[in-house]
C-alpha cells in the first residue's frame, strides 16, 4: 500500500491530489488559485504536510518541477537545476511573475523532510530523438508528463491495454498553452507544446521568428509575460474563459473566431503527430479546462472525423480518468507517478516512460553559435534561491 501525492502547477490553479494506490481512496483533493501561490509560495507545501500528518505519512510526493529536472529526489536537486527549471531573467524577477513563486516553492520542497521528487520535461527523455529536440527548450513541461501518466493508467486500468502496445495522442488545452504529445509503445516519442505549440487561450504558441526579432529590437530585455499573450484572448479583448463560454452561447463572431483559432491549432498538431501512430487507428485523450467548453470539443471531433473519412482512418476519443473531483487530470497523473516512484501499484509507468533514464539540460539543444549558447547558459544557470521575495 502506497500513499502518494501529486501537484499540478497550472497557470490558473495549482491542483493537489493524494490517494491510497491500493484502495483508491482519495485523501486530498484541492485546487489553489495560482495567484495565491505567487503571494504565498509555502501554501501548497503546508497543505501537503498537513495531509501527510493526517494520514500517518506519505510515501512519495511529485512536486512542481517547471520546465523539468532529470528525475531525482527534491533534496538532491542543485541550485542550477532549480534555476533552469524556472528560468527567467532578473528583470522578470523584479516584475514578480508567477514562476518566481514556483522557484521559491521548489526550494521549499528541497529543504523539507517530505519524500518529494522533481520530474523531467519531455526534452529530458531518451525516447525523443535528438533531432526532434534541436532548437527547442520546451517540448512540454514536467506537468505534461503527468497528463500522459494519467492517460497510460486509463489505457491499462480501464481499457485493459498493455504498456508496451499502448499508442495514442494526449492533448492538453489549459489556460495559457496547448500541447499534444505522441505516445508509442508506452513512451513519449514526440510533442508539440507550449511556446513551440499551437495557439492557446492566453499564449500565441509558436512565435514567428520575425516577430521575435521585432520584439527584441524594441524590448531588448522583453519579458516572459509576452509569451502569455497573442492567443484567443487577444481576439476576445481580454475576456475570461467564463466570458468566452457566454459569448459562444450567444454566437458572438469574436468567440467563433477564437474557437477556430484554438481548435484548428490543436487539430493540426494531432495530425502532425499522427505520423507516429501505428496502423490507421488514432486514439486521442483530451485534458484541460478548455475542453470543458463543449463547443470546442465538438468542433475538434467534427474536424477529425472529416479528416478520417477522407484518409480512410478511424479516430477514437477516450475519456481520461482522474482521481479527484476538484482537481485536473494532470494532478492525478502526478500522484500516479508518485505511486510508481514509491514502488507502488504504478511502478510500471516509471519504466514505461523511462523516467529514470532522463538526462541533460533544457539548454542542451540550442542550435546557435557557441558563444551565444554559452551566454544563455551563464544567464540562466544562476539565480537567487528564493527570487527577490524573502
Amino acid at each position: 500500500m502506497v500513499k502518494a501525492i501529486g501537484i499540478d502547477p497550472g497557470t490558473g490553479s495549482m491542483d493537489i491530489v493524494g490517494f491510497d494506490d491500493e484502495t483508491g481512496e482519495v485523501f486530498l483533493d484541492t485546487s489553489i488559485p495560482r495567484d495565491d501561490v505567487t503571494r504565498d509560495p509555502s501554501l501548497p507545501l503546508r497543505i501537503v504536510e498537513e495531509a501527510a500528518n493526517t494520514v500517518g505519512g506519505v510515501d512519495a510526493v511529485v512536486a512542481p518541477s517547471g520546465y523539468g529536472v532529470p528525475l531525482k529526489r527534491a533534496q538532491d536537486a542543485t541550485d542550477t537545476e532549480i534555476c533552469e527549471a524556472t528560468f527567467i531573467h532578473a528583470l522578470d524577477e523584479v516584475r514578480g511573475l508567477r514562476i518566481v513563486g514556483l522557484r521559491r516553492l521548489m526550494h521549499m520542497f528541497r529543504e523539507s523532510h517530505l519524500p518529494a521528487w522533481f520530474t523531467p520535461g519531455v526534452i529530458h527523455l531518451p525516447t525523443v530523438p535528438r533531432y526532434r529536440k534541436l532548437g527547442r527548450i520546451d517540448l512540454g513541461t514536467a506537468d505534461k508528463l503527468y497528463t500522459v501518466a494519467a492517460a497510460l493508467a486509463t489505457e491499462v486500468d480501464r481499457w485493459g491495454g498493455e504498456p508496451h502496445t499502448s499508442s495514442f495522442i494526449v492533448v492538453e488545452a489549459g489556460l495559457a498553452y496547448n500541447a499534444a504529445l505522441a505516445v508509442v509503445g508506452g513512451s513519449i516519442v514526440d510533442a508539440i507544446a507550449g511556446t513551440s505549440g499551437p495557439p492557446g487561450f492566453l499564449g500565441g504558441g509558436c512565435m514567428d521568428g520575425e516577430l521575435a526579432y521585432a520584439l527584441c529590437s524594441v524590448e531588448p530585455r522583453f519579458s516572459k509575460s509576452f509569451l502569455f499573450k497573442g492567443g484567443a484572448e487577444s481576439i476576445l479583448a481580454g475576456k475570461s474563459v467564463g466570458e468566452f463560454r457566454e459569448m459562444l452561447a450567444k454566437g458572438d463572431p469574436r468567440a467563433i473566431e477564437a474557437k477556430f483559432m484554438i481548435v484548428e491549432g490543436i487539430a493540426k498538431s494531432i495530425l502532425s503527430l499522427s505520423i507516429h501512430m501505428p496502423g490507421r487507428e488514432l486514439k486521442i485523450y483530451l485534458s484541460g479546462r478548455l475542453f470543458r467548453l463543449g463547443e470546442l470539443r465538438r468542433l475538434l471531433e467534427s474536424m477529425l472525423e472529416e479528416w478520417s473519412s477522407k484518409a480512410g482512418a478511424t479516430v477514437e476519443f477516450r475519456e481520461l480518468e482522474k482521481l479527484g473531483g476538484m482537481t485536473k487530470e494532470g494532478a492525478s497523473g502526478a500522484a500516479i507517478i508518485a505511486s510508481g516512484l514509491a514502488g507502488g501499484r504504478y511502478s510500471w509507468i516509471i519504466d514505461s516512460l523511462r523516467l529514470r533514464e532522463s538526462r541533460g539540460s533544457i539548454f542542451d539543444y540550442i542550435a546557435l553559435d557557441g558563444d551565444i549558447r554559452r551566454r544563455i547558459i551563464a544567464e540562466f544557470r544562476s539565480c537567487r534561491p528564493s527570487g527577490i521575495y524573502g
